[in-house]
Protein backbone atom coordinates (compact mmCIF):
# COMPACT_ATOMS: atom_id res chain seq x y z
CA UNK A 1 0.00 0.00 0.00
CA UNK A 2 2.68 2.10 0.99
CA UNK A 3 5.06 1.42 -2.41
CA UNK A 4 1.23 1.91 -4.33
CA UNK A 5 0.82 5.34 -2.41
CA UNK A 6 4.15 6.53 -3.47
CA UNK A 7 3.81 5.93 -7.07
CA UNK A 8 0.33 7.55 -7.11
CA UNK A 9 2.25 10.38 -5.61
CA UNK A 10 4.82 10.32 -8.46
CA UNK A 11 2.17 10.54 -11.06
CA UNK A 12 0.81 7.18 -11.73
CA UNK A 13 -2.80 7.26 -13.59
CA UNK A 14 -2.79 3.31 -13.11
CA UNK A 15 -0.70 1.04 -10.37
CA UNK A 16 -1.01 -2.75 -11.38
CA UNK A 17 -0.11 -5.42 -8.40
CA UNK A 18 0.87 -8.70 -9.25
CA UNK A 19 0.48 -10.49 -5.73
CA UNK A 20 -3.62 -11.56 -6.22
CA UNK A 21 -5.38 -11.26 -2.72
CA UNK A 22 -2.13 -10.15 -1.05
CA UNK A 23 -2.03 -6.71 -3.42
CA UNK A 24 -4.87 -5.54 -1.79
CA UNK A 25 -3.22 -2.45 -0.23
CA UNK A 26 -2.32 -1.10 -3.81
CA UNK A 27 -5.84 -1.21 -4.67
CA UNK A 28 -7.61 0.30 -1.63
CA UNK A 29 -4.61 2.73 -2.53
CA UNK A 30 -6.26 3.35 -5.67
CA UNK A 31 -9.24 4.04 -4.73
CA UNK A 32 -8.37 6.36 -1.80
CA UNK A 33 -6.31 8.63 -4.99
CA UNK A 34 -9.21 7.75 -7.45
CA UNK A 35 -6.87 6.09 -9.84
CA UNK A 36 -6.97 2.74 -11.35
CA UNK A 37 -6.10 -0.34 -10.35
CA UNK A 38 -5.15 -4.03 -12.00
CA UNK A 39 -5.89 -6.86 -10.40
CA UNK A 40 -4.27 -10.08 -10.56
CA UNK A 41 -4.86 -14.20 -10.59
CA UNK A 42 -8.52 -13.59 -10.60
CA UNK A 43 -11.45 -11.28 -11.46
CA UNK A 44 -10.38 -9.21 -7.83
CA UNK A 45 -13.07 -6.81 -9.49
CA UNK A 46 -15.57 -9.39 -8.59
CA UNK A 47 -14.10 -10.50 -5.18
CA UNK A 48 -16.41 -10.08 -1.99
CA UNK A 49 -13.38 -9.00 -0.02
CA UNK A 50 -12.79 -5.76 -2.54
CA UNK A 51 -16.24 -4.99 -3.35
CA UNK A 52 -15.52 -1.64 -1.83
CA UNK A 53 -13.04 -0.84 -4.01
CA UNK A 54 -14.31 -2.17 -7.00
CA UNK A 55 -15.34 1.15 -8.97
CA UNK A 56 -11.33 1.71 -9.57
CA UNK A 57 -10.45 -1.63 -10.74
CA UNK A 58 -10.08 -1.91 -14.23
CA UNK A 59 -9.43 -5.11 -14.94
CA UNK A 60 -7.51 -8.44 -14.03
CA UNK A 61 -4.39 -9.80 -15.42
CA UNK A 62 -5.42 -13.99 -15.21
CA UNK A 63 -4.00 -16.65 -15.96
CA UNK A 64 -5.52 -20.16 -16.07
CA UNK A 65 -3.81 -22.70 -13.86
CA UNK A 66 -7.13 -24.56 -13.38
CA UNK A 67 -6.84 -24.94 -16.71
CA UNK A 68 -3.02 -26.12 -16.87
CA UNK A 69 -3.47 -28.58 -14.14
CA UNK A 70 -6.40 -30.02 -15.86
CA UNK A 71 -4.82 -30.71 -19.06
CA UNK A 72 -1.76 -32.08 -16.87
CA UNK A 73 -4.20 -33.93 -15.21
CA UNK A 74 -5.85 -35.16 -18.18
CA UNK A 75 -2.23 -36.13 -20.34
CA UNK A 76 -1.56 -38.15 -17.12
CA UNK A 77 -4.57 -40.31 -17.07
CA UNK A 78 -4.55 -40.79 -21.20
CA UNK A 79 -1.05 -42.37 -20.66
CA UNK A 80 0.83 -39.09 -22.40
CA UNK A 81 2.00 -37.33 -19.62
CA UNK A 82 3.05 -33.77 -20.95
CA UNK A 83 6.43 -32.59 -20.17
CA UNK A 84 8.83 -30.08 -20.55
CA UNK A 85 8.07 -26.43 -20.61
CA UNK A 86 4.08 -25.80 -21.73
CA UNK A 87 3.26 -22.66 -22.23
CA UNK A 88 -0.07 -20.63 -21.34
CA UNK A 89 -0.69 -17.65 -24.01
CA UNK A 90 -3.19 -15.64 -25.44
CA UNK A 91 -3.82 -18.19 -27.97
CA UNK A 92 -4.99 -20.95 -25.84
CA UNK A 93 -6.70 -18.85 -23.15
CA UNK A 94 -3.45 -19.31 -20.76
CA UNK A 95 -3.37 -16.10 -19.56
CA UNK A 96 -6.29 -13.02 -20.29
CA UNK A 97 -8.02 -10.08 -19.12
CA UNK A 98 -11.19 -10.24 -16.73
CA UNK A 99 -13.15 -6.97 -18.49
CA UNK A 100 -15.96 -7.30 -15.62
CA UNK A 101 -16.03 -3.39 -14.60
CA UNK A 102 -18.61 -1.72 -17.07
CA UNK A 103 -16.54 1.36 -16.61
CA UNK A 104 -13.34 -0.39 -18.61
CA UNK A 105 -16.65 -1.92 -21.29
CA UNK A 106 -17.63 1.68 -21.77
CA UNK A 107 -14.09 3.59 -23.06
CA UNK A 108 -14.44 1.73 -26.53
CA UNK A 109 -11.39 3.03 -27.62
CA UNK A 110 -9.27 1.68 -24.83
CA UNK A 111 -11.01 -1.98 -25.17
CA UNK A 112 -10.40 -1.70 -29.08
CA UNK A 113 -6.67 -0.70 -28.68
CA UNK A 114 -6.76 -3.83 -26.30
CA UNK A 115 -8.47 -6.04 -28.49
CA UNK A 116 -6.40 -5.06 -31.07
CA UNK A 117 -2.91 -5.23 -29.01
CA UNK A 118 -4.57 -8.89 -28.43
CA UNK A 119 -5.11 -9.93 -31.79
CA UNK A 120 -1.57 -8.88 -32.90
CA UNK A 121 -0.03 -11.07 -29.89
CA UNK A 122 -1.74 -13.71 -31.18
CA UNK A 123 -1.11 -13.60 -34.40
CA UNK A 124 2.97 -12.59 -34.11
CA UNK A 125 3.22 -9.19 -34.97
CA UNK A 126 3.75 -8.12 -31.77
CA UNK A 127 6.57 -10.26 -29.67
CA UNK A 128 6.90 -10.54 -26.09
CA UNK A 129 10.09 -11.78 -23.79
CA UNK A 130 9.01 -14.31 -22.03
CA UNK A 131 12.97 -14.28 -20.59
Amino acid sequence: KDAANGQIEAGADVIYQAAGLSGQGVIQAAAAHKVWAIGVDSDQYEQSALAQYKDYILGSALKNVGGAVYELSKSVVEGKPLSGEQRGDLKSGGVGFADSNPKYKAMTDVVAAVEKAKQDIIDGKITVNTK
